[in-house]
């Protein structure tokens, strides 16, 4: 997180961001809308399909065990992060009344709405700093806000996998605990592109990268103003530097605005008709969960993983409960409730929606790359290269 040349990768490779193997596929089909739980409770039902049985001490580890028992002293854990992300508050009271449940806890839930991942990341890192309570007491944040908090010891060290009662699947390029075991990997959403399914026809959807730089979308095609995707595609292990900067020069004279991920009120109204290239699979999930007629698709030239994280505070005031929470997080029950919510689970785990998309992409012959905080410290020119990416996106958009 070395150079290959955009054409010859366009060209003999034909396929590599698809999500199937002859043509990408359009993102997870949604259900209906979660039912709210009651606020402020102590513990909402549990995610769908979770485990019915009694949360003992019963069969834990050792170690596990007094975490559970310390946890049994703290009565309240705090949650703050977007009421978008993770079920907002009534998700955050299902995920306490599940772990209640597993764990014979009586855990008191309160959510906060908060700021974007990477500023609340911010924020925490210099409360610790500062001595004081952090204002979540269970973090759960993107690559990019655990790698920039991790200088400052913003989390408390935890030997996650040795606490899993199956260690998390790992795979070349992806170890699923962050360095100095501060936070663990919960979920991925596969990068591509969304756009409007019912203004764009079928046979229409772009497949390629090449594909987007025909002249009939100039002008109807946002990007975002922080290069989502382009920025992972400029690792060497994908495009490489010059070749995306080369590409996104072509690209960004079809471009007619920069928009935020998440932002597809403007895709639906049909000021925009795609959004190339997204921030993950989990946009079009929400937005085809409220009734929006959103698509995804991968392209055939690669995908990037977009990590999310979790991990406890250094100055957590429930941290044995927040660590609880993590692991639960990465069990059958949690892997559902995330995806639940937000379109994700871990696309290591055998079973998960993560691993079919990305099994796609890599039988086609596509490269996949994932932001795992050991690759963007690797990717020592990441931040300079988004830079570089986003000035040419700025100047393509008309004024």
């Amino acid at each position: 997180m070395r150079n290959v040349k955009l054409g010859s990768l366009l060209g003999s490779l034909g396929m590599i961001i698809a999500l199937a193997a002859c043509g990408g596929s359009t993102a997870p089909a949604s259900g209906s809308p979660p039912a709210s739980s009651a606020a402020g409770g102590s513990g909402a039902s549990s995610p769908s399909g979770a485990s019915a049985s009694a949360s003992t001490a019963g069969g834990l580890s050792p170690e596990l065990a007094k975490i559970v028992d310390a946890a049994k002293k703290e009565p309240v854990i705090k949650g703050v992060w977007s009421e978008s992300s993770f079920g907002g508050s009534a998700g955050f009271q299902e995920l306490v009344g599940a772990v209640n449940k597993k764990y014979g806890l009586n855990l008191k839930a309160q959510f906060t709405p908060g700021e974007d991942m990477q500023a609340l990341m911010a924020r925490v890192a210099q409360e610790v700093a500062a001595g004081q309570p952090s204002t979540t007491d269970v973090l759960l944040s993107n690559s990019q806000g655990v790698h920039d908090a991790s200088p400052s010891k913003a989390f408390k060290p935890v030997d996650w996998q040795k606490l899993e009662d199956k260690p998390v699947p790992g795979e070349q390029g992806f170890d699923p605990v962050s360095p100095d075991n501060y936070a663990l990997a919960i979920s991925s959403a596969v990068t591509g592109v969304t756009y409007n399914s019912k203004l764009i026809p079928a046979d229409s959807v772009p497949h390629k990268l090449n594909d987007l730089l025909d002249p009939k979308w100039k002008g109807k095609i946002a990007s975002t103003p922080y290069a989502a995707g382009f920025r992972d595609f400029a690792a060497p292990e994908v495009l490489g530097k010059q070749a995306v900067l080369d590409y996104v020069s072509k690209f960004s004279q079809n471009i007619g605005g920069l928009i935020r991920c998440g932002d597809s009120s403007r895709l639906s109204s049909g000021e925009f008709l795609m959004l190339a290239l997204d921030c993950g699979n989990d946009g079009a999930f929400v937005a085809q969960r409220q009734g929006a007629p959103i698509s995804q698709v991968i392209l055939d030239d690669g995908t990037s993983l977009h990590l999310r994280y979790a991990g406890v505070p250094a100055t957590s005031n429930a941290p044995n409960a927040a660590t609880l929470i993590v692991l639960f997080l990465d069990t059958p029950e949690g892997q559902q409730f995330l995806y639940k919510y937000d379109g994700m689970d871990l696309h290591t785990f055998p079973n998960s929606h993560m691993k079919s998309l990305v099994d796609k992409v890599r039988s086609a012959g596509g490269k996949v790359w994932t932001d795992t905080v050991q690759n963007l410290n690797a990717f020592s020119d990441y931040s300079q290269n988004q830079k570089q990416i986003v000035d040419i996106l700025q100047k393509g958009v008309p004024k």
